[in-house]
């Protein structure tokens, strides 16, 4: 079951970075995803950014989710970036689903 959690917003042409941590988890692989939850003003088609970033017709775009294993190995932690190409600030959250 997928979970959505986070209310965001960024500014036309901002960009974020986000992590998320969490222990190592057998049999485990996360998969999470950005999904914006207001609509966008800005007229276009669906593209690339000038990032190299993905961009959907909503301008939103989002980075592959990186991961970093703790020395340990007890812990990971997964990055994500986000890219507003719109012409208005763009409410977004994340959305977690475990495979």
């Amino acid at each position: 079951m997928a979970t959505e959690f986070g209310t965001n917003s960024l500014v036309p042409g901002g960009s974020v970075f986000f992590f998320f941590a969490r222990s190592v988890t057998a049999n485990f692989l996360p998969y999470i995803s950005v999904i914006p939850t207001s609509p966008s003003f800005t007229p276009g088609e669906a593209g690339a950014s000038t990032a190299g970033l993905p961009e959907a017709i909503n301008q939103l775009g989002a980075s592959p989710v990186w991961s970093r294993l703790s020395d340990d190995a007890s812990g990971i932690t997964y990055y994500i970036s986000v890219q507003n190409n719109s012409n208005s600030t763009v409410e977004f959250s994340f959305v977690e689903a475990d495979f």
